[in-house]
């Protein structure tokens, strides 16, 4: 038989096999159509049940879709478009980052999932935040359920391992935002989780009537058992913000990586390497916390099989904190680390089966607004489950005593400010106050210690302490520590302490942060107090794209007092400074505004709120809103340790030809308020 030239050439020519494949499906979370782009290595047989992969759900960036990582070409950067091996040709190679992901799957055996974020009719990046409209009368849309949805739509039409021990969430920009998020909201559906050159730091999410501003740096609490990688780009004009994630998510309780990739563009550069590390964690074996904390804005929420229902509204937190067997803290914050607390609102907690069924249980409750100690009885249901009301508020540690179950004895959380500050190489002794929920005499052992070692020492270790039951105890230096600075205004740490209670090893992992504060700046500054008055100061305030010129004025008005511009007691006031040097010659002669640093260690003032303004692209400066617990004496005046934030503009000198106006520092004063409420700046090291 004589074969035809084009036989011939299928002969001759290895065959070429089909792009990606585009799905769609209907959205209950969302109500509408969705749609999302599929990846599947060369081994994929849609017949054949039996071989199944892992999977890896990205989320694009600014202005992009699941067809394309952002705006932009290839050729628009002057960048020829990587080759899809061994694919059909198809247009949408001309864009970030299909070929990449063609190649990593023809490569390795995973399936990569490009999500959809995108929202009709949200201007700007047009994505992902429906928030950055002035009113909005549709959806808005809640990734943090819908990721749920559409794991359950991929696992069911395509030959997945469907368990989170082979599943992953990466994204870039915006998308790294929201693979953040994600993940933070649902760390018990993935192994681990990057991001290539996330942004924003700050950003509103939710319905308005619960809507809350979200810092990605405080989510460090919620990745227990969750591996993070971090990727930003040498030349990405937001390239600080992952560098500060980074670093402040290291020693907090869970593997953190991070890669500085060369490259001109603000892109998800060296993906290979970061789609690698998704790949070990595949072959690590998950394995559930024993303890977790968590936060969450939702009014109901799951994590880790707990099930959690609330009547919250309004701006803010439900916290579960150190949550194991034997017991669990339940707060609500209005802003972290700052421990503004909610009104009280009905709290609904359903554990997972880990009981006895049907078997009586004690619930022994610490109350953090009366400290108090009360005690009740509760029965689990036919499947092992305790469902524990709270009323939340300020919060209360819940010690569940049980058969087989550790005695709760429990760190009381500093309900002022959870983290801690250092003043640069001096011994500071920690204290705190122990709870023992139980039903008798505890012997408790504890041991201390950091991970971030070129920044905290830990001097000494606790000795044996001896609580009896029901009762709260006040430790007066528990452990002795100190911090170190080098070339950076902050560093941050955490610091966690373990126990042994009767010689037994506790499940409870108690973490918190540690701030070693420097300063960089040197000089006075003017100080401005706002009690109830205005004024309008020149600020250190810029636009999207319009870095070259970051300098307006704006009305502050904030406070509550007589507007004398003096805090005393009965009033509110805020705290603004003009230094003399700032981390950006274009910052000279602009106003600032501060916040407290102080924790309980500091009773002399309440932070009552913190005020946001959005002076910049991404990030937001805070300013505190204080109130005085005493008033100053002539030998014993007020003294307030706070913080502010500098930013940067820079001009990148190379191919890149790109402003970048995200690089910040902080520098820690004193405010000394004397008896006559006259006020003095010093900087903390003096």
């Amino acid at each position: 038989m004589k074969l035809s030239f084009s036989t011939w050439l299928l002969v001759l020519i290895p065959h070429l096999v089909n792009s990606f494949t585009d799905e769609s499906h209907f959205s209950a979370v969302f109500n509408e159509l969705r749609h999302f782009r599929v990846f599947t290595p060369q081994e994929y047989d849609p017949v054949n049940r039996d071989k199944r992969f892992p999977v890896i759900y990205y989320f694009h960036g600014c202005g992009g879709s699941y067809q394309r990582s952002g705006t932009y070409s290839y050729a628009d950067y002057e960048l020829v478009a990587p080759e899809a091996h061994g694919k059909d040709y198809h247009p949408d190679y001309a864009f970030p980052n299909n070929a990449e992901f063609e190649n990593f799957v023809s490569e390795n055996e995973v399936i990569i999932i490009s999500v959809d974020g995108h929202i009709d009719g949200l201007p700007g990046c047009g994505v992902y935040f429906p928030s950055q409209l002035d009113s909005w009368n549709g959806n808005y849309y809640d990734f943090s359920t819908y990721i749920r949805e559409l794991i359950s739509v991929v696992d069911s039409r395509y030959h997945t391992i469907a368990d989170p021990q082979n599943r992953a969430v990466s994204g870039l920009s915006m998308g790294g935002h929201m693979a953040l998020w994600v993940a933070a909201t649902n760390p018990d559906l993935f192994a681990s989780i990057s991001e290539f050159c996330y942004s924003p730091a700050y950003y509103d999410v939710g319905a308005p009537e619960y809507q809350t501003t979200v810092d990605l740096m405080q989510l460090w609490r919620n990745f227990r058992g969750v591996k993070v990688r971090h990727t930003t780009t040498d030349r990405d004009y937001l390239r600080y913000y992952t560098d500060q994630l980074a670093a402040s998510f290291e020693g907090a309780g869970f593997e953190n990586e991070y890669h500085l990739a060369d490259y001109c563009k603000h892109h998800a550069a060296d993906i290979d390497l970061q789609f690698d590390f998704h790949l070990k964690t595949f072959a690590t074996k998950k394995i559930s916390p024993d303890c977790f904390s968590y936060i969450n804005l939702y009014p109901a929420f799951q994590v880790w099989g707990y099930e959690v229902s609330t009547k919250k509204s309004g701006n803010g937190w439900t916290y579960l904190h150190n949550v194991s067997l034997n017991g669990l803290g339940i707060y609500t914050r209005k802003r972290l680390p700052f421990g503004k607390s909610l009104p009280e609102f009905d709290i609904s907690i359903t554990t997972p089966g880990y009981y006895k069924p049907n078997t009586k249980y004690k619930l022994s409750r610490y109350s953090y607004r009366d400290q108090t100690i009360s005690r009740q009885e509760i029965t689990s249901d036919s499947t092992g489950k305790l469902t524990i009301a709270s009323k939340g508020g300020m919060g209360e540690e819940i010690g569940i005593i049980g058969d087989k179950l550790q005695p709760p004895v429990f760190i009381l959380t500093d309900t002022i400010n959870e983290n801690i500050y250092l003043d640069p190489n001096q011994v500071t002794p920690l204290s705190f106050e122990l709870v023992n929920l139980s039903d008798s005499v505890q012997t408790v052992d504890f041991f201390v210690s950091t991970e971030n070692k070129n920044l905290l020492s830990v001097l000494d270790q606790p000795k044996s302490i001896t609580i009896s039951a029901q009762t709260k105890v006040y430790i007066d230096t528990l452990v002795l520590v100190k911090g170190s600075v080098s070339g950076n205004s902050r560093q941050i740490g955490y610091i966690k302490i373990n126990a042994s209670v009767n010689g037994q090893k506790q499940l409870r992992e108690h973490i918190f942060r540690a701030e070693v504060r420097g300063d960089l700046y040197k000089g006075a500054a003017r100080i401005q107090i706002f009690d109830g008055r205005s004024a309008e100061l020149m600020l250190f305030k810029y636009a999207w794209n319009e870095w070259g010129d970051p300098i307006s004025s704006e009305m502050v008005s904030e406070g509550a007092g007589n507007g004398n511009g003096k805090p005393e007691i009965g009033e509110v006031f805020s705290i603004w400074i003009q230094p003399s040097e700032a981390f950006d010659r274009l910052d000279q002669g602009t106003w600032h505004p501060m916040i407290p640093v102080n924790g309980s260690s500091n009773p002399d003032v309440t932070v009552e709120e913190i005020i946001q303004h959005r002076y910049n692209t991404g990030r937001a400066v805070l300013s505190a809103q204080i109130r005085l617990n005493r008033s100053p004496t002539k030998t014993n005046p007020v003294k307030i340790p706070l913080q502010t934030e500098f930013l940067k503009v820079e001009y990148l000198e190379d191919d890149c030809h790109r402003n970048t106006a995200d690089n910040f520092e902080y520098a820690y004063y004193d405010l000394i308020v004397r008896e006559d409420g006259t006020v003095r700046l010093t900087l903390q090291t003096e």
